[in-house]
């Protein structure tokens, strides 16, 4: 029944049992058809939804592995540098101390704890394999690190070698007392005074008259004057039984008890006592005992 609203009328409309039942074996595949089509529908979004996630995984794990091999990257730059740096530094204060082995302890420190800033790149979405791998890398960075600390622990204590021996090296003979030709050499020979083979117990260093004569390390002066055959001569006190002596000097210009460095001007070169010309005889003494001048001059 069909009723017009308000006003009463009404229609009354017969339906076919028969149509309709057709019409719903007609309508019912496409109904079902549509339904399985929303259904699938919805899986393939779901399905599309757990790959987005995992693609968003992903991309935040190589987000995240870019980060920790610019860490890695970095970090190795620097180290190639201050290792760089550590063996130049090492070779060149080898070459001046004449050293082969650095004193001190060769000892390997032991790794513990992590590295802070390292492991603040280090996040929870990446697998256990790959958190494995980058704490070895971790590990490795770490050791590389250690090294480098042991080089400049190395480099500190040979600096302080150094230091503790520098007072030694300043008061040690090494330097020619005068530029010129060697007359005659330390060791026995036949005097021209005396005709006779005795030791001579210095360097005779031959050069013009007037020619500075410096002392060949740090000291003090025990004496300056004439010393009979010697002529005018200076003697350097330079500590722990060593001494040197500047003989047959035309001036000179130091003072007894004087602190002189090594290179500064202790007078002027001349034939004076028994000398047969302009020339400097010099003398090394260790522990009272003449030694062979040659050995103490290094340049």
């Amino acid at each position: 029944m069909v009723f017009r609203s308000g006003s009463g009328v009404h229609r009354k409309v017969t339906v076919p049992v028969k149509p309709v039942k057709r019409a719903l074996w007609i309508l019912l595949p496409g109904v079902c058809a549509l339904f399985l089509g929303a259904l699938v529908a919805i899986t393939l979004y779901l399905s599309n939804l757990r790959n987005i996630e995992d693609y968003n995984r992903l991309a935040q794990q190589n987000r995240e592995l870019e980060k920790q091999v610019d860490f890695f990257s970095q970090r190795l730059r620097d180290l190639d540098e201050q290792l760089t740096g550590l063996k130049e530094s090492n070779t060149r204060i080898k070459v001046l101390a004449n050293l082969a082995i650095v004193p001190g302890r060769d000892e390997r420190l032991g790794v513990g704890g992590p590295d802070p800033l390292a492991a603040a790149l280090t996040v929870s979405c990446l697998d256990s394999e790959r958190k494995q791998q980058l704490a070895r890398m971790h590990e490795e960075l770490q050791l590389l690190e250690l090294d480098i600390s042991h080089e400049e622990g190395e480099l500190k204590r040979l600096g302080e070698h150094l230091e503790k021996q520098q007072a030694q090296l300043n008061f040690t003979p090494s330097v020619w007392p005068v530029k010129g030709w060697i007359s005659s050499r330390f060791g026995y020979r036949v005097s021209p005074f005396t005709g006779r083979r005795e030791l001579h117990k210095g360097l005779d260093i031959v050069n013009r008259n007037g020619t500075p004569v410096v002392a060949t390390a740090d000291g003090r002066v025990v004496y300056a004057g004439y010393k009979g055959g010697y002529g005018k001569m200076v003697i350097i006190d330079h500590g722990l039984g060593k001494i040197t002596k500047y003989g047959h000097l035309a001036k000179i210009i130091v003072r007894n008890g004087d602190e002189v460095i090594r290179g500064q001007q202790i007078g002027l070169l001349g034939s004076s006592g028994r000398s047969t010309g302009p020339h400097l005889h010099y003398e090394v003494v260790i522990n009272g005992k003449a030694v062979n001048p040659m050995d103490y001059l290094l340049d």
